[in-house]
């Protein structure tokens, strides 16, 4: 059982004066009305162990413990103490206006007397409250006010007011004794409290708080001061409506009380007693957990039924003993029973034992693994081991040192690797651990320099913009002088839009979901200042950073395009295609075109009579895919440089990788050319004949794809030019055969080669 419940009664006056209002605004009772939803939301969504009662005044019926013919009439307690429920969320929907005249005294005293009857003998619960909802419109009796306040202060119960006004609607600025950290509604974030932020504030059932300022009644006037002196003699707060809505729209998580795991800490032949505590951990709410409270009858059973069907025509249900584990070993299925499972897995022992030590400088910040950091202190039973625990914190401390920890959480869990850090900060000493990879879980990956491609290279001016920009938006004190958005006033909104949306499907089940971003309604917490200090920057940006579209070639999706494997079936689709393409047969064209039509439908692929036509003509048709045909004109070049009987074939082969090389700059497939490229090189060094062949391309001045010529190609002119100047490696193996001759180093030549 929790032993830090509250009891809270809620207590509405529901007489005619809550229910008036101006055209065009919300009534104190409407508002009411959705403050009290978001706090039985707010309790739920927490998964508070908090009970709460609804104590309506002002109704038509009499339902109340205290009541006789003559004392606590119009009183009713539409719910009795219990955790917040459906059931309570619905009652508070079910409110509507009262005509009986009630009294807010008596409705404390039957609030105060509830609270007591049902908390008698109970455990666990270490505060008791009242909170009322009322604008003081209500005549009362306060004959025996003192008596009364004499037993709330004796039974230590609490009265909070929540209204349209206390008279202080004209001061905006003194909301600190509505912050106290033991009202009903606090929070530990502090909340934007401004007027025209709060009148934005969106309400469960969409409602903005839009209440006029009048000036008070004399019968007002005299039930604040009365309500005062309740709430100030009880320690209680006041709140009014505005700042109740700023408070209650922001959902919290459910709080967790900090709960240490023990550990052994072994070092060499020392063993120490010691705690670990979260201290960061990645916030993931509990949505699925949230399907247990659907039912609105709690005895009503929700069941999961599953099924397995073969997934073939027959869609036969599998039974589960016809089940089995296995693993795919190739294209084989390796059936696995549960018993040999048992025995693969691997069996450890829970510990948390120091390997080693090594520089802090060397745990980088893209080793860090996991999403949690905990907290490591000396146990606090064992006094003698903290002394020890802590001169290893200071030595550490000193040294800039770190431990390498293996750890395992239970003779189930596997083992991790990890470090500890040491922290220092006035009395208190504690480690820090967290969690390394392991060698399989490091992923190397080797990018492009940036910097060596000349259009990658930011200008002076591009530098100043963005140094201006990040001046302009620095947050350090961005907010009246301090820090904006600091981590913890800043709120998921993930776990907001998730809370908000169940709250609204709640109230309105029927209605779609409203697609209007409500969380920044919620939480207007925008710097202004910011926004409009950064636009002009934010506009040079633009200016300077200049974004182009460019044409990106299809992935290949096919299995056929990616191998090229081309089973019998294939070609067999492949050459009724062909045969179903339509010929142009109309009056108006003439015989060579229809030929020349025919001809170019018919090809197929590239071959060594007129290679540059058929190879422009595969890339208009589109297919096969642009890789293939530049994977057969490349076979056709160097067909023709191996085949040439001296230089007859040359021209042809040069003509065609200059079409080449075209093609793959329209396309933006540079890296197609520039291989090729480097192939040719280093062909004319290895086949005899062929190295005339590179020097015409060298007096062409074919070279490589240059980045100023295509955007996706990573070569620099000044590579490109170095290319076609250096010399080939039958070249390099020449000069160094002379070197051997006159120096005789004949190891040198057997390095080189």
């Amino acid at each position: 059982m929790a032993n830090n419940k509250e009891a809270m009664a809620l207590v509405v006056d529901i007489g005619a004066g809550m229910s008036e209002a101006a055209p065009g605004f919300d009534s104190p009772l409407q508002i009411t009305s959705d403050v009290l939803q978001m706090i039985v939301q707010r309790k739920m969504f927490q998964q508070s162990k908090d009970e709460l009662a609804l104590i309506l005044y002002g109704t038509d019926e009499t339902n109340n413990d205290l009541a006789d013919e003559n004392n606590y009439q119009n009183i009713n307690v539409a719910f009795s103490l219990s955790p917040a429920n459906w059931h309570l969320f619905e009652e508070i929907q079910k409110i509507k206006p009262g005509n009986a005249p009630a009294d807010l005294v008596d409705a404390i005293v039957v609030a105060a007397d509830h609270l007591r009857r049902e908390t008698e003998g109970k455990r666990g619960f270490v505060a008791k409250r009242v909170l009322l909802f009322t604008n003081a419109a209500t005549p009362f009796n306060d004959h025996s006010l003192k008596i009364i306040l004499e037993s709330l202060r004796r039974q230590d119960i609490i009265v909070d007011a929540i209204g349209p006004t206390w008279g202080q609607q004209d001061d905006d600025n003194q909301h600190d004794e509505n912050d106290r950290p033991d009202s009903p509604m606090h929070t530990s974030e502090h909340a934007d409290n401004h007027e025209d932020t709060a009148n934005n504030h969106p309400t469960t059932n969409g409602h903005h708080l839009n209440s006029p300022k009048k000036p008070l009644t004399q019968q007002q006037q005299t039930g604040i001061r009365i309500i005062n002196d309740i709430v100030n003699t009880t320690e209680g707060s006041l709140f009014t409506f505005r700042e109740a809505l700023t408070i209650l729209s922001v959902h919290q998580s459910k709080t967790v009380r900090p709960t240490p795991t023990k550990y052994i800490m072994q070092l060499a032949d020392l063993k120490l007693h010691i705690c670990t505590y979260i201290q960061v951990k990645d916030n993931k709410p509990g949505i699925f957990r949230l399907k247990k409270v659907y039912a609105r009858q709690p005895t009503t059973e929700i069941k999961v039924d599953r099924g397995r069907y073969t997934k073939d025509e027959e869609d036969r249900e599998i039974e589960k003993e016809e089940l089995t584990d296995g693993f795919r070993y190739g294209t084989t299925f390796v059936p696995i029973n549960k018993e040999t499972l048992d025995d693969m897995k691997y069996h450890s022992e829970k510990c948390f034992s120091i390997i080693g030590f090594s520089d802090a400088n060397m745990m980088r910040r893209s080793l860090y693994l996991g999403d949690t950091v905990y907290e490591v202190v000396a146990e606090p039973a064992y006094e003698e081991e903290g002394q020890v625990f802590a001169g290893i914190v200071q030595a550490m401390y000193d040294t800039n040192t770190v431990a390498i920890v293996r750890k395992c959480f239970s003779e189930r869990s596997s083992p991790e690797l990890g470090f500890l850090r040491p922290h220092i900060a006035h009395d208190h000493m504690c480690m820090y651990y967290v969690k390394l990879p392991f060698a399989e879980d490091l992923r190397g990956f080797d990018f492009d320099n940036l910097d060596v491609i000349k259009r990658n290279q930011p200008s002076d001016e591009q530098l100043k913009t963005i140094d201006k920009l990040i001046t302009t938006m620095d947050l350090t004190h961005a907010d009246r002088g301090e820090e904006a958005f600091q981590p913890e006033v800043v709120f998921n909104p993930y776990i907001q839009r998730m809370f908000q949306c169940i709250a609204r499907r709640a109230v309105t089940a029927e209605e779609p979901l409203s697609l209007s971003n409500t969380i920044e309604e919620m939480n207007n917490t925008l710097i202004q200042s910011i926004v409009s200090k950064s636009k002009r920057t934010l506009d040079t940006v633009h200016e300077e950073f200049v974004l182009r579209e460019t044409e990106r070639r299809q992935k290949i999706t096919t299995g056929d395009q990616l191998f090229g494997n081309d089973d019998h079936l294939t070609k067999k689709l492949r050459l009724e295609e062909n045969e179903n393409i339509e010929e142009p047969t109309t009056d108006s064209t003439s015989f060579e075109a229809q030929s020349a039509a025919k001809k170019k439908a018919a090809i197929r692929t590239i071959g060594t009579i007129t290679p540059v036509e058929d190879f422009k003509t595969l890339i208009e048709q589109g297919s096969p895919s642009f890789t293939d045909v530049c994977k057969q004109m490349s076979t056709i070049i160097l067909e023709l440089i191996n085949n040439s009987r001296g230089d007859a074939l040359f021209e042809k082969a040069l003509q065609c990788i200059q079409s080449l090389r075209e093609i793959c700059i329209q396309k933006l497939e540079p890296k197609l050319f520039n291989d090729f490229q480097i192939v040719i090189k280093r062909q004319a060094a290895n086949i005899d004949g062929r190295k005339d062949f590179w020097t015409k391309i060298v007096d062409e001045k074919i070279s490589l794809i240059t980045s100023d010529e295509c955007i996706e190609s990573n070569v620099i002119p000044i590579e490109a030019k170095k290319f076609l100047e250096e010399e080939t490696a039958n070249e390099m193996l020449n000069n160094a055969l002379g070197t051997n001759e006159e120096d005789g180093d004949d190891e040198d030549l057997f390095d080189l080669i």
